[in-house]
Order: structure tokens, then C-alpha cells, then sequence
């Protein structure tokens, strides 16, 4: 650098100092300068998200003695920079989390340690306002928050780090000796076998255990978000009949998302799902399922199944129960199976006794030429009536009501989403409404016109409708 225009204040004899130099006698030395910048400040809340909305909430508390490391680019290396500990704002009676740095111009990211409190980060770049979201993206690992660059008089007090409790699944590996998808009392657990859960929609693996000596796990510290679980299943052994009974005693690998694979789970803050469960068989299953399905259509009920492989099968049927019912019966109807395959085979039957509403649960019974037999996972059908939805004003230009009336209990979700699918606001989640008529409001005061998609998903059933903002 050019000594006539730099600034030689580097600390190395203490604050506010340059290094040591040398004068002789008669030499003089006009270099020497000293240039200062605005502090910028970094900062500023962490806070417990009381709601599980995502966003920071003016009732919602923050979170005090928790190390804030502020990571800044030193030539292309980071390196942390300082340390904060969150606490009272100066200045006021009792707001909580807070923190801030006094920087120089430069690049920088925050990093908050969080200890083993059972909480996980909140969603990042939830709705349109940087003074509420949180900004714990995971960019530069975990905890982390993208990077940024600041410049002298400038301030960066928008960053946030919000968090909840975390979900968690487990339960149980045992090995199924009479192959019928059934955690029977005297089977033997398997120990050693690790479980890994992924995130459904990036396929990245989220968590990672280990049965022990009783075939048990637990994935702990899980985040919002679709998931589903890996299992590893030993050599010479499969994973049996999947979703064959009650979530309490079943299996529930049945390769969704590929080999050994679950269903999508959709985990929420504080839940704890203890159901998830795999069946392993020695030898290979006499059909190796690929999927089953069950749907209304013109007020009769297609089950539908295919399956990758058969041995030695003869038949199907297909078996019926009501939700209050403990007992499945058969559907008139049996199914002849191909047999002996090593293709891909479609089957479906009609049940056409479908009048009643409620909820009903099905299951296909597959039986071998020697009168042994297996089941396939359960599916279901929720028969409800109609449901019925409607919305205004809409344009709006600034609150639309929706009104829902359904034609029994149900759990109702309502969230707005712009043009780029980011999610703008929760107006109620998995909220539980009464059969008959309720008014939600669709509060857009502070959204920026323009045109929104609002998705309501009743009971896992979602339909969406366009919301147009006006000035």
C-alpha cells in the first residue's frame, strides 16, 4: 500500500496505536496517519417463538446468555471477529436477546450457540419483513446466518434468530418371524441397525441413530419441515408388510421414497411421533409391494395396488373398516394374482357400499397357493360430504374475509403464498374447527399489492384460491 495514504493504526502496541519505527537524528517522517470510520452496528434479537408462527411476535420474549459469534472475512479467510452474550437492551425495562456489534466496513456472518435446550431454529425468511423474521439460514453451518457486507454509516439491525421446540420420532426395529406386519409380543428386537431421516423435499439427511439393545431409537432435534426415514435393513433379510395394523404395532417402511424408504412426515415444533416402526423378515416376501391407494370417485371407492414381484400367489382380496370400528371385513370380490412374476403388476376393486360418512380404512390381504397370507399398508378414504368455502372481497384492499363451513370436524390450515411459492403469513395452523360455519380473517394491510395464493388445507384435503392486493 501506498505509505503517503494509509492508515498505519494497527494495534500493535496496544488500542489505538501504530508499530514501532525509528527516526535518526535530522530525518523526518510525514507517513504517519491515522484514518477512522463510523461504527457500524450489528444485531440484534434472539427470541422464543411462542407461537411456532415463525416470526418475531411484540409478546414473544427473547432469550438471554447465549454466545453470539460475529464471523468477519479477513482476506478471504473467515475468522470470528468478536463475541456477544445476549441480554437486556440497554434502555429499556426488560427486553430480552439482545445483542449488537460495533464494526469496521467488511463482510460478515453471525453465528448463535445454541446449547442442548431441546430447541430448533425457526423457519428463516418468513413473510416480508426483515424486523421480524429470522435469519438463522444454516448458510455457513449450522446456526449460522447468510453472509453480509456493511459499509462505514451504515446499520445492520435486522438480524434475528428465532426458536421453538423440536420435534422428535423413534421407535422400534424387531424382526417379524410370522411375516405378518405385526409387532408380536415374542419376536426378537434388532440392536445395531442405524435409522436416518431426510428432508422430502432436498433428499439431505437431517438426523442419524442407532438402535440399541432393545430395537429402539430416537432422531431428536428435528426442524420444521417433511421428512422421511432410511432404514437399514441386514443382508438376506427385507422389510416386511408395511401399515398392516394400528400405527402402535406396524411397520411402516414401505419405499416411498425408495429402497427401505417411509412416508413423508410432516414434523411441527414440540411433536413427538413414536410410531415409526420397521418389521424385518427373513428371506424375500412372497409379494414385494409397490404401492396402494384408495379414492372416491363417483360416489364409489377404487382401491388400487401394484406390486414389483409375486411367488407363489393366488388371490387377493381387499378388507374394510369403519375409523370406530376394530374389526376389517372382506368387500365382495376376489382378485386373481399373475402368480409367479418378476413384473410389474396393476390390480384395483370397486367397493360399491359407500353410502355412510365417515372415515374408512382399507387394506389388500394377498394369499399364497398354500393358504398363507399377508397384508398391504392401510389407506384410507375420508367420506365427509361437501365442504364448502368462499371468499371476500376479493379484490381487497386490505382485509377479505373466508368464510368455511364443513360438513363435520376438521383440522383447518390457512397460509398466504406469493408468486415466487415463499409464504408470506400463517393465518391459522392445523387449527382445530366445528362442523358448520366459521369466518376467518385475511388480514393483507401490510403486504404489497399484487396477486397471493391462498392455500387452505382441511384435514390434508388443500385447495387454493388467488387473492388479488390493491392499492
Amino acid at each position: 500500500p501506498n505509505a503517503t495514504i494509509n492508515s498505519d493504526v494497527d494495534g500493535t502496541n496496544g488500542p489505538n496505536t501504530t508499530a514501532t519505527f525509528t527516526l535518526l537524528p535530522g530525518q523526518n517522517d510525514l507517513t504517519r496517519d491515522a484514518g477512522y470510520y463510523i461504527c457500524i452496528p450489528i444485531g440484534d434479537l434472539v427470541w422464543y417463538d411462542i407461537n411456532k408462527n415463525d416470526v418475531w411476535d411484540t409478546n414473544e420474549n427473547g432469550i438471554n446468555g447465549l454466545a453470539v459469534n460475529l464471523w468477519k472475512n479477513i482476506s478471504g479467510t473467515w475468522v470470528i471477529w468478536d463475541t456477544k452474550y445476549t441480554g437486556i437492551k440497554p434502555g429499556t425495562p426488560s427486553d430480552d436477546g439482545y445483542f449488537n456489534f460495533c464494526v469496521a466496513p467488511g463482510q460478515y456472518y453471525i453465528e448463535v450457540i445454541m446449547p442442548p435446550l431441546g430447541l430448533v431454529r425457526a423457519r428463516p425468511n418468513i413473510g416480508n419483513n426483515e424486523e421480524f423474521d429470522s435469519d438463522i439460514t444454516n448458510a455457513n453451518g449450522v446456526g449460522t446466518s447468510a453472509s453480509f457486507t456493511v459499509t462505514s454509516g451504515q446499520k445492520k439491525n435486522d438480524l434475528g434468530a428465532g426458536y421453538y421446540p423440536m420435534a422428535v420420532v423413534g421407535n422400534l426395529v424387531w424382526q417379524d418371524d410370522n411375516q405378518n406386519g405385526i409387532q408380536d409380543e415374542d419376536e426378537p428386537k434388532v440392536a445395531g441397525l442405524t435409522v436416518q431421516a431426510f428432508d422430502a423435499n432436498s433428499n439431505v439427511m437431517v438426523a442419524e441413530a442407532v438402535t440399541d439393545g432393545e430395537g429402539k431409537y430416537k432422531l431428536d432435534y428435528l426442524e420444521r419441515a417433511d421428512i422421511y426415514l432410511k432404514f437399514e435393513v441386514p443382508s438376506g433379510y427385507s422389510a416386511t408388510t408395511a401399515r398392516a395394523a394400528d400405527d402402535a404395532v406396524d411397520s411402516d417402511v414401505d419405499h416411498t421414497y425408495g429402497l427401505n424408504t417411509t412416508r413423508m412426515f410432516a414434523m411441527r415444533s414440540g411433536m413427538i411421533n413414536e410410531n415409526v416402526d420397521l418389521g424385518i423378515a427373513f428371506g424375500v416376501l412372497p409379494v414385494e409391494w409397490l404401492d396402494v391407494n384408495a379414492i372416491r370417485v363417483n360416489n364409489i371407492h377404487q382401491v388400487t395396488w401394484s406390486t414389483a414381484k409375486e411367488v407363489n400367489v393366488d388371490y387377493y382380496v381387499v378388507e374394510r373398516k369403519y375409523a370406530n370400528e376394530n374389526v376389517f371385513t372382506q368387500i365382495p370380490g376376489k382378485v386373481i394374482a399373475k402368480g409367479n412374476t418378476n413384473n410389474t403388476s396393476k390390480y384395483n376393486l370397486v367397493d360399491n357400499d359407500v353410502a355412510l360418512t365417515g372415515l374408512y380404512i382399507y387394506r389388500v390381504k394377498q394369499v399364497d397357493f398354500d393358504g398363507k397370507f399377508t397384508y398391504s399398508k392401510l389407506v384410507s378414504v375420508q367420506h365427509k360430504g361437501e365442504n364448502e368455502m368462499s371468499l371476500y372481497p376479493n379484490p381487497t384492499k386490505g382485509e377479505s374475509s373466508l368464510d368455511i363451513t364443513l360438513s363435520s370436524d376438521a383440522k383447518v390450515s390457512i397460509e398466504i403464498y406469493d408468486n415466487s411459492s415463499k409464504l408470506v403469513r400463517v393465518i391459522t395452523n392445523e387449527a382445530y374447527q366445528a362442523e358448520g360455519h366459521k369466518a376467518y380473517l385475511i388480514n393483507l394491510n401490510d403486504i404489497l399489492a399484487g396477486v397471493y395464493n391462498l392455500k387452505v388445507t382441511i384435514d390434508g384435503v388443500v385447495t387454493q384460491k388467488k387473492i388479488i392486493k390493491i392499492e
